[in-house]
């Protein structure tokens, strides 16, 4: 072992920077990847919450009305629901599909590379 090594040392530095260029490029797509998808979870959270917040209030709202006016025409009373119960389908939608979202883990690549790396070493050895 000691002698490849050395054999890696003697190398030419430009082999030895690209390898580790190649590591480092490897790191930084993980690292891109997983902010992304960090992103986009912070992005539906915030939506859903939105629309729970928003969904509350206009539901209070339908309820003032509906107790408030003596007479409300029938043909026309559903939309003082649909719109608050439209926007907590569409905010616990945005909560699903943001639980769906998942981080895989980020130094799966690099380890993955590592052990190839590792196997290209131990075949060199044995021949």
């Amino acid at each position: 072992m000691f002698k490849l090594l050395l054999k890696l040392l003697v190398l030419p530095p430009e082999l030895l920077k690209a390898h580790a260029q190649g590591y480092a490029d490897l790191a930084g797509q993980a690292w891109a990847q997983h902010l992304c998808t960090l992103k986009n979870r912070f992005v539906l959270y915030s939506l859903g919450l939105l629309g729970l917040l928003l969904s509350l209030i206009l539901g209070g709202v339908a309820l003032l009305l509906w107790c408030a006016l003596p007479q409300i025409d029938n043909h026309h009373a559903w939309v003082l629901l649909a719109l608050p119960l439209i926007l907590l389908a569409l905010s616990g939608l945005c909560w699903a599909w943001a639980r769906s979202l998942r981080t895989r883990p980020m130094l799966d690549e690099i380890r993955e590379q590592i052990q190839l790396d590792i196997l290209a070493i131990q075949e060199v050895q044995t021949s």
